[in-house]
């Protein structure tokens, strides 16, 4: 990178959850004219996440440059169940690992990070990084408060620990709305007096605002109710971002380079499950821990959960589903369907690694089977032909080495997948095969695997398109400052005008 490059600054946003399509469809429509700016004029692309894209491991990859099955965290957070508070991580395993880290240390750059996602509590950095506790209560904590001075540090750094119901959807969106601003205004705040050579923050909110609001703002949502309070809300929140943008856009010469990402993308979450266990029972592949007697207890309580859930969705009573399951024991266990598996007797059985969503994964019992290759061979040919009303109901189906191939490979399910997006992967057994699932009026958004990728104009870089993805995004930034890749295979997106 040449010497003049290096005095401007580079500006790093994250947003939480923007999904790549939207974001293109709301510049059509002209209503991000900052966004739009930077595509016209600088690069857009989709930035594809990891597998799966849940944001915990997506930004642990983003910070390091490791794939999931290298950094081994692949924690989901299920706000149903009220397990956020539980997704704690250990984060000593990228503590000096982080692109800020490598850019601040070894290219004697001075940065500053706010709000990283997870990285938490704060360390020592060649700057300043002010982070907070996410889906918990916690102190805000500062590595260097000489940097903040006496600028008001807002108190949603962090994460949201109160999560909306459907009487208090709109003091949600107008709060998350504030909480936003206020953060946005710190993070200028924070460029303007330090002028650091890095600058990264990201905005968590993006992300919970579509969980939460999707139905009420897209009518093509089965679930959508019509005329209501928030149905423009994912429309607000898009434009304050982009107005966002624009703040910062005007704090940077043209020297400086504005880049802008999400960990993945979000639309509407699955509106119906595939009972994969059920349809292994069925097959003969999975056991249950009922012993096959019709009228145990345990099948009268599966019986029992699936009307019950069914009941609730059926009358607008979803926010009693969170409220039960915190009453009932094992209600996690019930969730997963632990509570009816026979695991050692079984030769498959669904993972609940990955929730609800058309993403996940199969686990197998190598001991139970003749031939381990040919058996999840034969599961992904059968499954692969699956249909429901003349539709295919798998986009692919894979070994999970032919995804990753790092030390922590075995933390992945024996078999991946996606499925179209209808349908979730549902863990209830002595049930239809397709089922409407019953918590999509809860959190209605779900997530995607193309995030975004804007870059401003500038005249020393340019964006590779077809290497655009968010395990290239530590070796991209690294480059920037003239550092090389720390991992094999890892490769910079954006490279030099010169060398291209």
């Amino acid at each position: 990178m040449s010497t003049e490059n290096k005095k401007g600054k580079v500006v790093l946003l994250g947003f939480d959850g923007m999904d790549y399509d939207l974001t293109k469809e709301m510049i059509d429509r002209g209503l991000l004219p900052n966004f739009k700016k930077l595509a016209d004029s600088g690069s857009f692309e989709p930035l594809l996440s990891v597998f799966p894209s849940d944001s915990i491991p997506a930004w642990i990859t983003a910070y390091t440059g490791l794939d999931p099955s290298d950094h081994g965290i692949l924690d989901h957070v299920n706000y149903l169940l009220g397990d956020e508070k539980d997704t704690q991580i250990d984060t000593s395993v990228f503590h000096g690992k982080t692109f800020w880290d490598q850019i601040g240390n070894e290219s004697d750059s001075n940065v500053c990070v706010i709000n990283p996602f997870m990285a938490y509590p704060a360390w020592e950095v060649n700057g300043t990084m002010v982070t907070g506790p996410v889906f918990i209560e916690g102190e805000i904590e500062v590595s260097n408060k000489s940097m903040v001075g006496d600028i008001k540090i807002p108190d949603s750094i962090g994460g949201i620990t109160d999560l909306p119901s459907k009487s208090n959807i709109k003091p949600f969106l107008e709060w998350t709305i504030d909480h936003t601003v206020e953060e946005a205004e710190f993070g200028l705040a924070m460029l303007k007096k330090n002028q650091p050579e890095f600058f990264f923050q990201t905005f968590l909110t993006t992300d919970r605002i579509q969980h939460h609001l999707w139905r009420y703002c897209d009518p093509e949502d089965p679930t959508y109710p019509g005329k209501n309070e928030v149905e423009d809300g994912i429309d607000r929140f898009f434009k304050l971002c982009d107005d966002i943008v624009g703040d910062f856009m005007a704090e940077l010469s043209e020297d400086d380079l504005l880049v802008i990402m999400s960990d993945h993308g979000h639309g509407m979450r699955c509106t119906h499950c595939f009972n994969i266990n059920e349809y292994f029972r069925r097959q003969g592949y999975f056991k249950t821990a009922d012993g096959g007697k019709k009228l145990s207890k345990k099948v009268i309580v599966e019986k029992l959960k699936n009307r019950v859930l069914k009941f609730l969705n059926d009358n607008d009573l979803e926010e009693y589903i969170s409220k039960i399951a915190k009453l009932v024991p094992n209600a996690k266990a019930m969730k997963s369907g632990k509570h009816m598996a026979n695991f050692s007797d079984s030769m498959a059985y669904a993972s609940d690694f990955a929730g609800t969503n058309p993403f996940g994964g199969i686990c197998i019992n190598a001991e139970n089977v003749e031939d381990y290759k040919a058996f999840r061979q034969q599961l992904m040919d059968e499954l692969a032909a699956l249909e429901e009303g003349g539709e295919k109901v798998f986009n692919w189906l894979k070994p999970r080495e032919s995804m990753y191939q790092g030390q922590h490979i075995d933390r992945y399910p024996d078999i991946i997948f996606e499925m179209k997006r209808k349908y979730g992967s549902g863990m209830s057994v002595h049930t239809d095969l397709f089922t409407v699932n019953p918590t999509h009026k809860k959190v209605s958004g779900g997530h995607k695997k193309n995030g975004i990728y804007f870059a401003s104009q500038n005249k020393h870089w340019e964006v590779r398109p077809e290497a655009c993805k968010i395990t290239n995004l530590h070796a991209t930034l690294l480059n920037l400052f003239d550092l090389p890749p720390k991992h094999e295979g890892e490769e910079s997106f954006m490279v030099s005008k010169e060398q291209a």
